[in-house]
Parts: C-alpha cells; sequence; structure tokens
C-alpha cells in the first residue's frame, strides 16, 4: 500500500476520523446506541467525545 493511503470497506457502517494523517475507526458502541460529536477549532478537529446508551 503506498504511504498516505488507507483501504476502507464500503460494506462496512462506520465512523472513520483522519487526525493528523492517522486514521482512526470508532467503535461502535456494544449496547448499539450511542453518539459521537466532534469538535472543530480553527479547521482542525480539537476534541471528540463519545457517549453510550443503554437500553
Amino acid at each position: 500500500m503506498e504511504k498516505g493511503k488507507a483501504v476502507v470497506d464500503l460494506k462496512e457502517d462506520a465512523v472513520l476520523v483522519i487526525k493528523k494523517g492517522k486514521l482512526k475507526v470508532v467503535t461502535k458502541p456494544d449496547s448499539g446506541f450511542g453518539e459521537h460529536l466532534i469538535t472543530w477549532q480553527d479547521g482542525k478537529i480539537h476534541a471528540e467525545k463519545v457517549s453510550y446508551t443503554m437500553r
């Protein structure tokens, strides 16, 4: 694989974050319910907040 490129399975539902050149897959909540909030500052990802709901 070339440097700076990644292969992504488009058949799987996922949230992907690229920050500082690194690809991160956000894990799905075990309960099946949750929320992922990304805060941007000056055009860059500043913070990520993940919360899960148990049903």
